[in-house]
């Protein structure tokens, strides 16, 4: 469903369309039960791909955040478009889950 590669000892989810209510539990229970119950707990998501992200999603993205670091990792956004940075920054999300320009940047921040 969804695919990630790896740099660096971080997993790089690649994320294509609007996150809502309609994909992001299933997104939240793909990263939990393939990647950080695998060990993979630091992750960068990739934005390049998404239009938007709706409420639903934000809650999502936090839960997937707190379960990263809980069990010692933690998670970044990278290539998020404007609107979405504008709702971020509205919501404080961006005080809690670093965004960066590119995927090598977050790489580069969490590792």
């Amino acid at each position: 469903m969804y695919r990630y590669t790896e740099q660096m000892g971080v997993a790089i989810v690649a994320l294509e369309g609007d996150i809502s209510m309609q994909n992001a539990m299933s997104l939240r229970n793909w990263v939990v039960d393939n990647l950080i119950k695998a060990g993979k707990t630091k992750i960068v998501f990739d934005f390049s791909k998404v239009g938007a992200v709706d409420s639903f999603g934000l809650g999502t993205f936090v839960s997937i955040h707190k379960t990263a670091v809980s069990n010692g990792g933690s998670i970044a956004f990278a290539s998020v478009n404007e609107n979405v940075k504008k709702l971020l920054s509205l919501t404080a999300l961006d005080k809690v889950i670093r965004t960066f320009d590119s995927v090598t940047d977050a790489v580069s921040a969490i590792r």
